[in-house]
C-alpha cells in the first residue's frame, strides 16, 4: 500500500520519524481513547526517544481513526509498537491495512521479522496478530504487574 492510499474511503498516510506537533496530537488524543490506561508520560518517552520511529495512520473525513507505529528493535527485527483503531471504525478491515503497510515498510528496510506484544485483555489484537501468522514466543510479567504476551513472525 503507498502512503497517501484510499481504501473504502480510509485514507491511510505513513510517517517516517517523529511526526509534527498537529500529528503528534491527534495521535496522543486517539491513543487516549483507544487505551483505558493510557500513559502520556511514557508514550512521549517512548517516541521522542527513536527517531527512526514509522508510523501508518487511518483518517476518515480528515479525523484520525486509526493507528499502527513501530520502529526497528534489533537489526533484523521491526517492533510494532502499538495499534489501534477508534470504536466506530473496528471491524472494518482497518487495522489489517495498518498492519499490511506496516509489514511492506519492514520488508523494503530489510527487517525479516517483525515482534509485538500484547494482553489478555486485547483479545482482538491477540486474535490479529495470530491470524497475521505470528506465533507467540514469550509471556512475562512487567514491572507494572502487567501480562504481556510477546508475538512474533518472519517476513
Amino acid at each position: 500500500m503507498l502512503n497517501g492510499m484510499v481504501k473504502n474511503s480510509i485514507l491511510y498516510k505513513t510517517i517516517e520519524g517523529i511526526p509534527d506537533t498537529e500529528i503528534y496530537q491527534d495521535i496522543v488524543n486517539l491513543y487516549s481513547e483507544i487505551f483505558e490506561d493510557a500513559d502520556l508520560k511514557f508514550f512521549k518517552k517512548r517516541v521522542e526517544k527513536h527517531a527512526k520511529l514509522f508510523s501508518v495512520l487511518a483518517y476518515h473525513d480528515n479525523k484520525l481513526i486509526g493507528l499502527k507505529i513501530g520502529y526497528p528493535y534489533r537489526e533484523d527485527t521491526f517492533y510494532s509498537w502499538i495499534g489501534g483503531v477508534h470504536a466506530e471504525f473496528r471491524r472494518q478491515g482497518v487495522a489489517i491495512n495498518l498492519a499490511i503497510n506496516q509489514e511492506e515498510y519492514a520488508k523494503t528496510k530489510g527487517f525479516t521479522r517483525l515482534r509485538t506484544k500484547s494482553m489478555n485483555q486485547y483479545k482482538p489484537m491477540m486474535i490479529l496478530n495470530l491470524k497475521n501468522g505470528f506465533d507467540i514466543i514469550n509471556i512475562y510479567t512487567n514491572t507494572k504487574g502487567q501480562t504481556k504476551i510477546v508475538f512474533e513472525k518472519l517476513i
